[in-house]
């Protein structure tokens, strides 16, 4: 039963994202304006700390793009002279990807089994990946990108904060319930953490020197849901104290992401 639930899991994050493959490419255009979306608002505070790290890296660095989707990171980091690679199992995602990029950039494949030699990248990083696999396949995925960092290298991902104060967890459980009481199958399988299990994690795989941050004031994602424009004005005047109201320890677990960076 575990591996049937493990399996469905798996197939189930492949699923939705060959169902969602044209959104995320439409969602990425439009990121131009981080307010016009509750998604574009959320990347850019993920961005931020994204490119802080990247950007300390030299020209030529080699970085793997963990389900990299339509390619979106990956034609940035071109532009910057990085050398990149990206990992992506749905088919559809890939295709996005592949009409933008330089031929074999991206290749098929899945962070359960990275096929790439030991010590292979100077950093890794891995944008709503973790989420979509269990806890068993969370410690699994650690374990191969440490085994394809060089030393030294840095992993950064992020994970959705259990006690986020977006609601999400709450709407979760509802679904978990349709499906055992009303048989209304789950669209994807759903893992939260909280800073303090994120880091006993890591660990266990075998990283050191772990950062966390918290990243989108979370209530800014019902004001989205409500009313869009409401959101966008919201967001205009609270980015300015974003990254201090969401990356202060005390306020860490309620954001919306949980963001980590971790040395091997």
């Amino acid at each position: 039963m575990k591996e049937k639930n493990q399996n469905w899991a798996r197939n189930k994050a492949i699923l939705i994202h060959d169902e969602t493959a044209d959104w995320f490419a439409t969602q990425y255009d439009k990121t131009h304006d981080h307010f016009s979306s509750s998604f574009s608002y959320g990347r850019k505070q993920i961005n931020n700390y994204l490119f802080k790290e990247v950007l300390k890296l030299p020209k030529g660095a080699k970085i793997l793009d963990i389900g990299c989707g339509t390619g979106h990171y990956l034609e940035q980091l071109i532009n910057y002279g990085f050398n990149v690679t990206g990992i992506e199992p749905s088919e559809k995602m890939r295709k996005h990807a592949e009409s933008k990029l330089p031929k074999g950039t991206v290749v098929n494949g899945s962070v359960l089994n990275l096929p790439f030699k030991d010590n292979s990248f100077d950093f890794i990083f891995a944008i709503e990946v973790f989420r979509y696999l269990n806890n068993e396949d969370n410690l699994c995925g650690f374990k191969e990108i440490l085994r394809v960092l060089k030393p030294g290298g840095l992993f950064f991902g992020t994970f959705l904060n259990f006690y986020a104060l977006d609601g999400f967890n709450i709407l979760v459980a509802i679904r978990q319930l349709k499906e055992r009481w009303f048989g209304k199958p789950l669209r994807c399988y759903t893992e939260f953490e909280t800073p303090q299990r994120l880091e006993k994690k890591l660990i266990c795989a075998g990283f050191s020197k772990i950062q966390m941050h918290g990243a989108t004031i979370a209530p800014l994602m019902i004001i989205y849901r409500i009313s869009r424009p409401l959101g966008k004005i919201c967001a205009k005047i609270l980015e300015p104290i974003d990254p201090q109201l969401s990356d202060i320890s005390a306020f860490r677990s309620f954001a919306v992401h949980l963001i980590a960076v971790a040395q091997k």
